[in-house]
């Protein structure tokens, strides 16, 4: 399934409720039945072209951009890495990992938690896509790694997901606890800012801004060793342990 036809299966409600909304709107209008109907031709319009947009740039962030081929990976791992986790809510990775990673993969955790993960897009999500990897299932608050487990794990499109900003910090650190000291967590995410909105109008704003994941790191005790774009919407995080988490 491509970028474009998972965003709209994951979201479907909100395309067709977008769709049929303004295009009643726009008969209406049309027809002078509400007031000022230019307006809302022009409002509802937009909302079309918004929703056309986002599925656009879906199609190449996870089909086409640099994002699939996991080069870019490199750059944000230690120097050396002997063992790595990935952690995500149920969905694998939008690149193969294990292609790109080096040392040994210890675990591919699932921290789905409905009661903390609400937004309906999600389950759906889990629901339609099947995994590509064997999972285990645990708490973002708990994560089922030793301390000191790993030099880096990958957390890919997962942590926006997890809507309490307690349980947030609890998630990251658990991050911490689970590095080896210079140990790295990758943080892969769409951001609450405008090139996100340009792109996704207001749904937007299930992104968190990039401000939200630097307090969780200062929070959790990491120094953040690099940051990229690996496309215009997507920022890639790589957040160091020190000696003392």
């Amino acid at each position: 399934m491509n970028g474009a036809r998972r965003i709209f299966a994951y979201n479907w409600p909100v395309f067709v409720g977008t769709w049929a909304v303004a295009l009643a709107g726009i008969a209406w209008a049309s027809l002078g039945h509400l007031p000022h109907p230019a307006l809302i031709a022009l409002g509802c319009t937009v909302a079309l072209g918004w929703s056309a947009v986002s599925l656009v740039v879906s199609a190449y962030v996870y089909d086409r951009s640099e994002l699939l081929g996991g080069a870019w990976v490199v750059a944000h791992l230690p120097a050396q890495v002997d063992a790595w986790a990935s952690v995500h809510a149920g969905l694998d990775a939008e690149i193969d990992l294990e292609a790109v990673m080096p040392g040994r993969c210890v675990a591919h955790l699932d921290i789905f938690d409905p009661r903390i993960m609400t937004a309906p897009s999600i389950a759906r999500a889990r629901r339609l896509t099947p995994l590509t990897h064997d999972v285990e299932a645990c708490s973002p608050t708990a994560l089922a790694l030793a301390t000191g487990a790993c030099d880096a794990i990958v957390v890919a499109f997962t942590a926006h997901e997890i809507r309490d900003k307690k349980a947030r910090e609890q998630f990251f650190a658990e991050l911490s606890r689970t590095l080896r000291p210079g140990g790295r967590a990758l943080l892969v995410e769409h951001v609450r800012d405008l090139a996100n909105f340009l792109a996704f109008g207001p749904g937007y704003l299930h992104f968190l801004p990039r401000s939200e994941w630097l307090r969780l790191a200062k929070h959790a005790g990491f120094s953040v060793h690099h940051e990229a774009c690996v496309t215009p919407w997507i920022m890639a995080l790589t957040l160091e342990r020190g000696a003392v988490a």
